[in-house]
């Protein structure tokens, strides 16, 4: 989930900022920008994905900078339940240990010369903390030396396998399919027929679709008067 959540906004960053290149470059005055522009202009629609649209805001990238925390995050936890596999069963990631210590690194930001920085800094000095590297092929946690996104979906499935077999094994249902319904017996109603089966992706408005006027000045007064209101029942602050 969270590596998929950190891949599209990762990509997105990334054709943003292929859109902020080809801007710079087509802009100009030379016969070849403005027949490029002209082209454009004549042939694509306004919203069209093949027009240099995206913008590489920093609002973007600090949500690029939030899913890869939030990734690390996921990773130590799911560190932490491989841990409690049995030895026999329990799989293992390289560069697994370089992971674990960047997010502490990360999740005590404000704590300078800790022993996770420490360690890093001593045994791994060739990687980047907060750093993304990208080739045509592979996204990379660290820099180039760090860890692929690649092996840590491949561990992934390495331990959900192992869970499996020692959770069926003592006796514990595990669901396959992870959209069917927690409700016995809900699957096998007939009516509606029509489901909707929300996972983990926040839906989107593609941005040709926002509205394009400002909120009336009356709405806005209602809805700050609201929220004053709201706030003015807590106590505590």
């Amino acid at each position: 989930m969270q590596v998929a959540r950190f891949e599209e906004a990762f990509f997105e960053e990334v054709s943003a900022l292929t859109d902020a290149d080809m801007r710079h470059r087509l802009n100009g005055d030379s016969d070849l920008s403005r027949s490029w522009r002209a082209s454009t202009d004549a042939n694509r629609s306004p919203y069209d994905p093949q027009r240099p649209l995206r913008v590489p805001s920093w609002g973007l990238h600090m949500q690029v900078a939030t899913e890869l925390d939030l990734l690390s995050v996921a990773v130590r936890n799911v560190l932490r339940a491989q841990a409690r596999i049995p030895e026999q069963h329990r799989p293992e990631m390289g560069g697994q240990d370089v992971l674990e210590l960047m997010r502490n690194v990360s999740e005590h930001w404000d704590e300078e010369g800790g022993h996770s920085a420490s360690a890093l800094a001593r045994d791994h000095p060739e990687v980047s903390v907060g750093g993304i590297a990208y080739t045509n092929k592979e996204i990379w946690i660290g820099g180039l030396d760090g860890v692929p996104i690649s092996r840590i979906q491949a561990w992934l499935q390495r331990v959900r396998q192992s869970l499996v077999t020692c959770l069926t094994g003592a006796g514990i249902d595990v669901p396959e399919d992870l959209m069917a319904s927690r409700v016995e017996g809900d699957d096998e109603l007939p009516w509606p027929a029509e489901r909707l089966r929300y996972r983990w992706s926040i839906p989107k408005v593609d941005e040709e679709d926002w509205p394009r006027t400002r909120m009336p000045h009356e709405v806005a007064d209602l809805l700050a008067a609201r929220f004053a209101s709201l706030r003015s029942r807590d106590h505590l602050d």
